[in-house]
């Protein structure tokens, strides 16, 4: 069962940190981004504040900002994992699998910032072999009313397994994603859906990971 992560409440330490890691990209469009670090504590300082270190204590909150409580992410079942190669277990190649996800909102001129952050790895099969992979994870936010998307975005992120290894790591940061504010619980009007493009989701399958934050 993959963990949930919520990111850092610190909005500015969280932004200045993802400047370097920003993707541009429109509806369906493409981005790239480097391969995470392997320490696990690098991807954990990443995906919860932005950084690979743990930022200085925040500055008091501001008592006039408009409260805000981020929409929920949504891993449907058969989303999280994508297996390239014959059907069978021996004539898989590779197959990509998602880990840990966060995601950091926040409201300002009538519009939701969104930011997400994926973890995941790409593990060898008996028919594949080590060197460079791209993982294709689909960013979908999701209106909750009518069940369309408001915003998609699709990164190919680089991924790379050494000689010797049978697997490698990725993290992704996404760019800021803007989306109208509704409501202060933005919960009831968008979801984030996060899996990998071109895989099927499971019939009928209710999705195996969710995240929700008050603030």
């Amino acid at each position: 069962m993959r963990a949930d992560r919520t990111m850092s409440n610190t909005i500015t330490v969280l932004a200045a940190s993802l400047a370097a890691l920003a993707l541009a990209g429109c509806g369906g469009g493409a981005g790239s981004v480097s391969p995470g670090e392997s320490a696990s504590n690098t991807v954990a300082n990443i995906l919860a504040f932005g950084r690979p270190s743990v930022p200085p204590a925040p500055a008091a909150a501001d008592p006039n900002a408009i409260r805000l409580i981020c929409p929920d992410i949504e891993v449907p079942d058969g989303l999280a994992a994508l297996r390239v190669g014959g059907q069978d277990s021996a004539t898989v190649r590779y197959q990509y699998s998602l880990g840990e996800t966060a995601r950091e909102c926040s409201v300002a001129n009538g519009r939701i910032t969104l930011r997400v952050g994926v973890e995941g790895r790409v593990l060898i099969g008996p028919a594949g072999g080590t060197g460079s992979f791209t993982a294709p994870v689909r960013i979908v936010i999701l209106r909750n009313g009518d069940q369309k998307a408001e915003v998609t975005r699709l990164y190919k992120v680089a991924v790379t397994v050494p000689a010797g290894e049978s697997q490698g790591s990725f993290n992704l940061v996404t760019e800021p994603i803007l989306v109208p504010y509704k409501h202060e619980d933005a919960t009831d009007d968008y979801s984030i859906v996060v899996g990998f493009d071109g895989a099927r989701p499971t019939a009928g399958a209710a999705p195996v990971q969710r995240v929700r934050r008050r603030r």
